[in-house]
């Protein structure tokens, strides 16, 4: 398992620069100038939980499902993230998406991350394209 190493500046002001391997990351938390923490972890999380949703139809004998989207919806209070919700559009046609959709969230280190309340709730649209 592979560390992580992150440096995050700030000269003022809620405006960040965090420095991931040789990627650079901008966040606001006061969301004006770049995505805020809240939407930076929502992104983060249908960027793993797609991945993991692609490994699992391949393990699962499907061999090109094509294109996928997500479509995201979080709702947040003052204390932070409440719920999300994932409508993944599916190129493919699939058999069984609602084992495509258990296996991701085994797969989705994002989501095994989440406290179980504020994991997504998914839904899935196959034959999307």
């Amino acid at each position: 398992m592979s560390d992580i190493e992150v440096t995050t500046e700030s000269d003022e002001g809620y405006k960040t620069l965090s420095t991931v391997s040789d990627h650079e990351v901008h966040i606001d938390a006061g969301g004006a100038d770049a995505p805020s923490p809240v939407e930076m972890l929502v992104t983060t999380y249908t960027s793993c939980f797609l991945a993991a949703f692609r490994m699992a139809t391949k393990r699962n004998g499907i061999r090109d499902v094509g294109r996928i989207e997500i479509d995201a919806v979080a709702e947040q209070s003052d204390d932070g993230l409440e719920s999300t919700s994932f409508t993944l559009a599916v190129e493919a046609d699939l058999d069984d998406p609602e084992a495509l959709v258990e296996a991701a969230e085994e797969y989705c280190h994002v989501n095994n991350s989440l406290e179980p309340s504020l994991r997504a709730d998914v839904t899935v649209e196959d034959g999307a394209f």
